[in-house]
């Protein structure tokens, strides 16, 4: 599984439409906005200038000249206002509401898909502080045969130098009868080298540092730990 959209989840959508919403739009996102047919969908970064990520969200080109952003419950305002930032005069225009089903948002059957499908989650696994190149979904998300977009610059320098980043989002597995929490540190060959960022039963997420090969087993508060990198179909 490439990502977890199957399950009916409760989503903030922005929905962006006008003459000049394509154009716009590919100036704010990681995805090449302009290449879309309608009805087609793709994953993006929603950038700062110097790459940290504010959402991960999926664009789907609703009509000729109409685009729906899905993100994060509780993200939408945030998406909106940061696309609305630079809009000047060009014929764009917003519309927000959410869409799925809030029983099920952040629900156990919802959370044990997504972090074994080792998709990050805006809010939790990835912060103000994580770039496209830490969460392994530069392949899903960015474009590089596209025009300048905000946060461009840094995205294009790690790529093409082939850096690694300084931690990388890795797949955590356990023994589905013991907790591992969310927030506690992994630890291999006694030093911490990682941050649990979701958890769930057997499985989990985290920040591992690039000075740690995996596989590797490790520890989280004491429960022993198999490390993987996420591989992606």
């Amino acid at each position: 599984m490439d990502s977890p959209t199957a399950l009916s989840i409760e989503r903030d959508v922005v929905l962006v439409s006008g003459t000049d919403a394509g154009e716009y739009l590919q100036t704010q996102l990681t995805q090449d906005v302009l290449s879309l047919a309608v009805g087609e969908s793709a994953w993006s970064f929603l950038l700062r200038p110097r790459s940290e990520i504010i959402a991960l969200l999926r664009i789907t080109r609703s009509g000729p000249a109409e685009y729906t952003l899905e993100t994060e419950r509780g993200w939408g305002d945030t998406v909106r206002q940061t696309i609305d930032e630079f809009l000047g005069r060009m014929d764009v225009t917003f519309d927000q509401t959410t869409l799925g089903c809030a029983d099920v948002s952040g629900s156990g059957e919802f959370e044990q898909t997504r972090i074994a499908a080792g998709w990050p989650r805006t809010g939790k696994d990835i912060d103000d502080q994580t770039t496209p190149a830490m969460t392994g979904l530069v392949a899903e998300t960015i474009s590089f045969d596209k025009g300048c977009y905000t946060g461009q610059e840094f995205v294009a320098r790690v790529h093409y130098r082939d850096a690694e980043p300084p931690k990388r989002l890795i797949r955590i597995a356990f023994d589905e009868d013991v907790q591992v929490r969310e927030g506690a540190p992994i630890v291999v060959g006694g030093d911490e080298v990682g941050l649990i960022t979701s958890a769930a039963r057997g499985v989990a997420l985290g920040f591992l540092k690039r000075s740690v090969d995996t596989p590797a087993t490790g520890t989280v508060a004491g429960v022993e730990v198999d490390l993987s990198a996420i591989e992606r179909e």
